[in-house]
């Protein structure tokens, strides 16, 4: 149910990097959904949502210009 305007919402934060954590697997983005990011020269790392919150505080520790968009899933 993801649009490319919930990647845009994104851009006003001006990150170097958006770790999309997918949830309790990996699962990667349709391009089409994250090309406002890099339009605009933004990486994207698709990964579990674990690993996005553990890489999100080790980038965001050594002061970089990190997001999180996380999806979450019930139990």
């Amino acid at each position: 149910a993801l649009t490319p305007a919930h990647f845009e919402r994104l851009l006003s934060s001006q990150p170097e990097l958006v770790l999309l954590g997918t949830g309790n697997r990996l699962r990667f983005a349709h391009p089409s959904l994250l090309r406002s990011l890099t339009e605009h020269g933004i990486g994207v790392e698709c990964m579990d949502t674990p690993a996005a919150c553990r890489t999100y505080n080790i980038l965001a520790g050594e002061g970089r210009k990190v997001v999180a968009a996380l999806l979450l899933q019930a139990p």
